[in-house]
């Protein structure tokens, strides 16, 4: 994925060295300088969570096009002066401030900001790239002793930022829960949440537009349509129980899509 971005916008693609050998290796694809400013003012008009720190940069960046270094007569640049160290020292702390796990004054007050009632609404395509980035398409299973195991379908997208998440839920709907944080060093987080019905249209929208969670959302659509042609009787009030062969063909589901969702490296040959 980050060689295919890396092909239209550029960048520098590392590997990062993963801090449990449980999970997956991971990826970085960094911009830096020159090139950060020009990949920045592509992407700025679309970013809604990492929109401050955009602003923040463009306004570093103006200041850095005003600000001349001055050099001795060999051409060797010189010293800042302490008033330009004050600046820079102040943007990156603005930055740090801004990126910082732990809770904000601002987090805590959960205002809509004017600048967030500019943005844009959030569209299919949107929502997609967020739920590849921050968000899982999975099947969830419980099984009560003496009766059928249960099967569902949810799709979720995780953030510090409740405002985000609201505005997504005011286009498509679901339910926000909150999520304590697990670390005095980290911020409190939301889940906006689809389950049951929900499920279906979210997944006709943002389909075509997923890329890391595309086969996901595939196992997820074939087990609503199973269900869709699953006749359940009824024992009384209740519903009867299922034919063993339903409930191979949804555990296969269920098993596939655990898989899909494992944070360590797969098994030689397990996803062929």
């Amino acid at each position: 994925m980050l060689t295919e971005i890396r092909e239209g916008w550029g960048g520098i693609l590392t590997s990062v060295a993963s801090r449990n050998p449980r999970w997956k290796r991971s990826y970085a694809l960094i911009w830096t300088n020159a090139a950060a400013a020009r990949f920045l003012s592509e992407i700025a008009p679309h970013l809604r969570v990492k929109s401050k720190q955009a602003a923040t940069l463009f306004q570093f960046l103006r200041h850095l096009r005003t600000c001349r270094r001055r050099r001795d007569r060999y051409g060797r640049l010189l010293p800042l002066s302490n008033r330009q160290q004050r600046i820079r020292e102040a943007f990156y702390r603005r930055l740090k401030n801004l990126n910082m796990k732990g809770p904000t004054q601002a987090q805590r007050r959960q205002r809509v900001s004017a600048e967030s009632r500019q943005l844009p609404i959030p569209s299919a395509a949107y929502l997609a790239g967020f739920i590849d980035a921050e968000g899982s398409v999975r099947l969830t299973k419980n099984h009560f002793p003496g009766w059928n195991p249960q099967y569902g379908a949810r799709v979720q997208v995780c953030n510090t930022n409740r405002i985000v998440l609201e505005d997504l839920r005011r286009t498509f709907g679901g339910v926000i829960t909150y999520q304590p944080r697990r670390s005095v060093r980290w911020k409190d987080s939301y889940q906006l949440v689809w389950t049951g019905r929900r499920v279906e249209p979210l997944l006709r929208a943002v389909e075509p537009h997923l890329r890391l969670k595309r086969r996901n959302a595939r196992i997820v659509k074939q087990f609503i349509e199973h269900r869709k042609r699953t006749h359940q009787g009824r024992a009384g009030r209740f519903f009867g129980h299922l034919p063993k062969q339903v409930i191979a063909y949804r555990e296969d589901l269920y098993q596939r899509m655990k898989k899909l969702n494992a944070k360590g490296p797969p098994a030689p040959g397990a996803m062929k």
